[in-house]
């Protein structure tokens, strides 16, 4: 019981996954594109059955071993006060599926309805995520995994703040641009270019801050 309360958010996205899945079933064409290229060009063709439950069965993997994982990490990474980020953050990962699994199984060859459902996930994975990752504390499962943010909890903490922003505003920018263009290139650099910067702003927390006082 414990389990589905705390994995609430992320076991309606997986519900929805396998509803819209059983849904489309009888409409889909025989195999089902998987991937698009950054030209628009489908790619990675599964039999429909296969393509209405391989991203679910993969969500419900993820929630599962991230749940075994935070069980059993160690007492220096247990994050005993950021349990709740970590649960809202799985569920903004089904955000981010539940509109890749809407747009593979609704655009059939199509790159436009999968990038505006994807784009549309990726925005509220974003922006569901980037307002509790800062809240995080260090662990080896979810945020900006560096050698200085593992081995500064006040390099993490800044970083993840940083990045919380940067996610916010991207997915802001992501829906926002949705609306103007459905380009799978400008939503790639949009949704994920935060990354970098989260990156960069760490490795400079890191020698404007600690080299100094580590060496």
């Amino acid at each position: 019981m414990k389990f589905l309360l705390n994995n609430a958010l992320s076991l309606i996205c997986l519900v929805l996954m396998f509803v819209v899945g059983i849904y489309l079933y009888p409409n889909l064409p025989d195999t089902v594109a998987m991937q698009y290229g950054i030209d628009g060009t489908a790619q990675n063709y599964l039999p429909k059955i296969a393509a209405i439950l391989v991203l679910p069965v993969a969500y419900a993997a993820v929630i599962v071993v991230t749940t075994v994982m935070i069980h059993y990490s160690p007492e220096k990474f247990s994050m005993a006060n950021s349990k709740r980020a970590m649960d809202i953050i799985i569920a903004g990962v089904g955000l981010l599926l539940v509109g890749a699994h809407l747009g593979l199984l609704l655009s059939v060859g199509d790159t436009q309805i999968f990038q505006r459902y994807f784009a549309v996930g990726l925005a509220l994975f974003l922006i569901v995520t980037g307002n509790v990752i800062g809240k995080t504390e260090r662990n080896f499962i979810a945020g900006i995994r560096l050698p200085w943010t593992i081995a500064s909890s006040n390099n993490w903490r800044a970083t993840h703040r940083f990045t919380g922003k940067l996610m916010v505003v991207s997915g802001l920018l992501l829906l926002a641009a949705n609306f103007f263009s459905s380009s799978l290139a400008l939503t790639i650099v949009v949704g994920f270019a935060w990354a970098l910067l989260s990156v960069g702003y760490s490795f400079f927390y890191y020698l404007r801050y600690e080299r100094s006082t580590s060496e």
